[in-house]
């Protein structure tokens, strides 16, 4: 064992659209069973309603579950919800916020968004097979679609807690950004002040087709707007965006995106050996 973790960010595309037969009531019967065998240490989805976060965790034994609905801090809305293998982690602490003025108020919106957008986040013990391993915060988060300001300023309330997460552990932040490579939320996020790295960059830097939503094309050009991000303390051993069918049908209108991922050996107080 080389003490890595698997990490998995997914859209799996909210079960109240219609879509046709690529509606949740048709995916439902295989969509759970898929991600169950993408064997990921963790998995963070977004778009999920409390049905789905359901269906996806009776199909996920051995994990537990952290993340509310966005619209009341409790069932409603979608879920930016993180799953865990509990053979390998232990959760210590988790929460929510959201990307407003007034972050722990469950719902609250104030930065031109029309819905609330939320952050899930759980701080974990890493115990690995030979002993070693540490703490990891987890953090798994949906941007909003259409307003680019309130991403930008969304990115800035990460900022000031990603300032607080790193003096305890390394993190990764992973989820659907609404927002490309080249946009101003990437560009405040990696490197500078914030130091985060692109895992999928790090790994493959010169990959073109790089698409991550497809609208049920199953195409893979456009632009990379689902990402799992690591502070420099995190190595990353591989990264791919994931464009499984399964028997010709696609399992959401967002392909996965993989990373797998080993943190140096940070202690119980947050130092690192």
């Amino acid at each position: 064992m080389d003490g890595s973790l698997s990490v998995i960010t997914f859209n799996i595309r909210n079960g109240r659209a219609c879509d046709g037969g690529n509606s949740w009531p048709f995916r439902r019967r295989w969509v759970p069973a898929y991600i169950r065998d993408l064997d990921a240490d963790v998995v963070g989805l977004q778009e999920a309603f409390y049905n789905q976060v359901v269906a996806v965790e009776k199909a996920l034994h051995g994990y537990e579950r952290v993340g509310v609905g966005r619209d009341n801090g409790r069932r409603k809305g979608e879920y930016c919800p993180i799953f865990i293998r509990s053979e390998r982690l232990t959760i210590l602490d988790h929460g929510a916020f959201w990307f407003s003025d007034t972050p722990d108020a469950p719902g609250s919106r104030t930065w031109g968004n029309t819905l609330p957008r939320i952050c899930t986040w759980a701080l974990l013990s890493d115990a690995r097979p030979d002993g070693s391993g540490g703490l990891i915060r987890m953090c798994n988060l949906h941007l909003d679609h259409a307003d680019a300001d309130a991403r930008l300023r969304s990115a800035e309330l990460l900022l000031v807690r990603l300032k607080e997460w790193r003096a305890v552990s390394p993190v990764v932040i992973m989820g659907d950004f609404n927002a490309g490579e080249r946009s101003p939320v990437l560009a405040r996020l990696l490197g500078g002040e914030a130091g985060l790295l692109d895992t999928f960059r790090v790994r493959r830097p010169r990959a073109r087709l790089v698409g991550t939503f497809h609208a049920w094309e199953g195409t893979a050009g456009g632009a990379k707007i689902d990402h799992i991000l690591a502070t420099p303390d995190i190595e990353v051993l591989d990264a791919a965006i994931l464009r499984d069918t399964v028997q010709g049908r696609l399992p959401s209108d967002h392909w996965p995106v993989m990373a797998r991922l080993r943190a140096t050996n940070p202690t119980a107080d947050g130092s690192t050996l």
